[in-house]
């Protein structure tokens, strides 16, 4: 399978999962989860200086690019910052598969777009009324996007790769206030198999 630019609306819809999940009561804030990713992504570390003296550059770095999108956004700023980081990320990763393309007209390479940062209502919804169905299908998007945009060597370490990983939390998270809502269904560290006690034993255990 060949790479190419994912959909402007899968991104949208991985964008606005993003903002809608980071908005929601006891969650991170959509500012706090965008500075937390400049402030981890090991690739923005390595070209800092004095690091922990400059966290405040991580975080200036990201406020400021939320407030630039405020006057048109307004509360919803933090969507089009991801938006833009989701698909420069896959514009990156394209451009390094693919460098021969340079070569091509501005409007001729691969990775050419006019791509604009629209909220999708759909994914709002399906996070609203936590749908399974719809919380997977933002998964597979976000599996999509991340075969889109993983050619580049510093994907691992970028700022998008937080955000991609900011995303699967809260799916899964999401996924498990639907299916595990029971404290007895929520574990950790410590778990009993109910089926030893039973002395249940597999067929495939007889054979090994």
């Amino acid at each position: 399978m060949s790479a190419h630019l994912t959909d402007q609306d899968c991104i949208n819809a991985l964008a606005t999962f993003w903002y809608e999940y980071h908005s929601q009561p006891r969650n991170e804030r959509p500012g706090q989860a965008l500075e937390r990713a400049y402030l981890i992504a090991p690739e923005e570390v390595s070209i800092k200086k004095d690091y922990f003296e400059r966290m405040e550059d991580f975080r200036l770095r990201a406020s400021n690019q939320i407030e630039a999108y405020t006057p048109e956004y307004k509360t919803l700023a933090p969507c089009p910052v991801v938006f833009n980081i989701l698909l420069r990320e896959n514009e990156r990763s394209l451009q390094a598969l693919y460098s021969d393309d340079w070569k091509q007209p501005i409007k001729e390479r691969m990775w050419a777009n006019e791509y604009e940062f629209k909220k999708s209502s759909t994914v709002t919804k399906w996070l609203s009324d936590r749908d399974p169905k719809g919380l997977l299908m933002v998964w597979q998007m976000l599996q999509g996007w991340e075969y889109q945009s993983c050619e580049h060597y510093e994907f691992r370490n970028s700022v998008a790769y937080q955000i991609k990983q900011q995303i699967e939390y809260g799916i899964l998270n999401t996924l498990k206030k639907i299916h595990c809502p029971n404290d007895e269904d929520q574990v950790w560290s410590s778990w009993t198999d109910p089926q030893l006690d039973n002395h249940v034993v597999c067929i495939s255990d007889m054979f090994a």
